[in-house]
């Protein structure tokens, strides 16, 4: 960096040792037919301007050489015997004496302002490069991310051959390289770099091998962070300091960039302990039922003193029949739920009928509902469902279901099937009850995971899985008042395009 700075002041010189000649040149050229009539002292007053403009231009070195230059011309040209270093008389000793001591003056001043000039460049491009890099830390990266930015901005700034960051492994403890810049570091370097396996490592600043591979210690808040490696040129006092600037801030950079790692998984953590005790009570509260008829039955038929009549122990065993496929309905949706949500678990679309998605959903609830209460309405010429048809008949059960539930027992369930309102492209199938319908408030929430109402009404996993199997095909599904009073439960799914619906199933084509 401290050359990059002091090139300007190199470059400079050339052009001022040719500005000096031209210039004293021209001056001596223009003065020389009056030599004779002009004093000594106004010479030198008139070859102070060509030392002074070359110096501005070349530095102190050009006004030193432009000091030398001037007193050999002005004894020369100017002094009688011309021609010759005679200098004569006390007098023309003065006014070269005055002319050497007013440029050596100019030039110290000259030097001066250029060294100011210099340390201000410097000053500035350290605060632009600083700037820069605290730009780069505290945007909102990856650690991963920020930690190459570190590596390459550094590498970047100082002119190193080889950056590497190094930072504690979570897992064992010991440095590892995570981000570097330039050539590979490894081999020897590598080996007298990192310690011992099994000794603690050393996050403090040292030379490694010499010059060539320094170590600086990465510290926030007084803690060790890492250990940042460089491989390359010397430093000199000034870019070691600015070098552990770097250090400090890319330090403060990384413990906020882990401290926020470090929050999302604590935060993450916390939601998955909130959702499986969510799941848990949920789950409870949808097993409580089954399970406490399906122990009321056993117990009833293993109690040795009742004697129960025939129609009476047929039904306590279609009880347990029916709760028990209950059940494993229940924790069947419960796992596609799981694989939908993590997407292991795609929907495969292929046409289907209204009517046959009905029919399949009606014989997953038959044991809890009487088919003989659905009324069904299905809009001629309706186009197939392009769906998953056991994910469908699934949430379609999961309302049936649910209408049972909130309906009277001979209450009507009715089940339509139409052209969505929004669009030609969809199929509405509504669900509508006799029960005491859904609050307005309570509607956009009751299809939330493990929502329960106030009133501990319509709670559990049903409404949850039936949205989340509806949405996974592009669908949607509400609520809102039915027309005789309850509940009218809408879900929308796309229909299939008149070429799949006419297309020949398997059977059609081998026959």
């Amino acid at each position: 960096m401290s050359s990059v700075l002091q090139a300007p002041v190199w470059r400079g010189f050339r052009p001022g040792i040719i500005t000096l000649v031209v210039s004293m040149g021209a001056a001596t050229g223009a003065l020389l037919p009056l030599r004779n009539s002009l004093s000594l002292a106004a010479a030198a007053l008139v070859f102070v301007l060509p030392v002074v403009g070359a110096m501005l231009l070349g530095g102190a070195r050009v006004g030193l050489l432009g000091v030398v230059l001037g007193f050999v011309v002005l004894d020369v040209v100017f002094i009688p015997p011309y021609g010759t270093l005679t200098v004569g008389s006390g007098q023309n000793w003065l006014a070269l004496i005055v002319y050497v001591a007013v440029v050596l003056l100019v030039a110290v001043v000259v030097s001066r302002l250029q060294q100011l000039r210099s340390d201000s460049a410097r000053r500035a491009a350290d605060s632009r490069q600083l700037l820069q890099l605290s730009e780069l830390l505290v945007a909102d990266k990856p650690l991963r991310e920020l930690l190459a930015v570190i590596a390459s901005s550094v590498r970047s700034a100082f002119n190193f051959e080889t950056v590497a960051l190094l930072l504690p492994s979570v897992a064992t403890g010991y440095l590892e390289i995570v981000a570097s810049d330039g050539t590979e570091l490894g081999g020897e370097s590598l080996d007298r770099l990192l310690p011992v396996p099994g000794t603690p490592a050393s996050l403090t600043g040292s030379i490694v091998a010499g010059a060539l591979l320094r170590q600086i210690p990465l510290t926030a808040t007084g803690r060790p962070v890492g250990l940042l490696v460089l491989r390359g040129r010397a430093l000199d006092l000034h870019d070691r300091g600015l070098l552990a600037t770097y250090a400090n801030h890319a330090a403060l950079a990384i413990e906020r960039a882990q401290l926020r790692d470090q929050a999302l998984r604590a935060n993450l953590l916390q939601e998955v302990d909130e959702w499986r005790a969510a799941l848990v009570s949920s789950v409870a509260h949808d097993l409580r039922t089954p399970l406490a008829s399906i122990k009321v039955a056993v117990s009833d038929l293993r109690e040795p003193g009742i004697v129960l009549p025939e129609a009476a122990r047929s039904d306590l065993l279609e009880t347990i029949e029916e709760q028990t496929d209950r059940l494993t309905r229940l924790v069947t949706t419960v796992l596609d739920l799981w694989r939908l949500e993590a997407g292991a678990l795609k929907p495969r679309r292929e046409p289907v009928e209204a009517d046959d998605l009905i029919d399949e959903a009606a014989a997953l609830v038959e044991r809890s509902l009487d088919t003989s209460r659905l009324r069904r309405v299905v809009t001629p010429d309706l186009p197939p469902l392009e769906v998953d048809p056991t994910l469908i008949a699934q949430a379609l059960a999961n309302l049936l279901e649910n209408a049972a539930r909130h309906s009277p027992p001979d209450a009507e369930i009715a089940v339509e099937a139409a052209r969505g309102r929004g669009s030609e492209n969809e199929v509405e199938i509504a669900v509508s009850d006799s029960g005491p319908g859904v609050p307005r408030e309570q509607r956009d929430l009751i299809f939330e995971l493990f929502h329960r109402g106030a009133d501990g009404g319509r709670a559990g996993l049903g409404l949850a899985i039936a949205k989340a199997f509806v949405e996974a095909h592009g669908g949607r599904i509400g609520v809102g008042p039915a027309r005789g009073g309850g509940a009218r439960f809408v879900l929308t799914v796309p229909a299939a395009s008149r070429s799949a619906a006419e297309l020949p199933g398997d059977d059609e084509v081998s026959s």
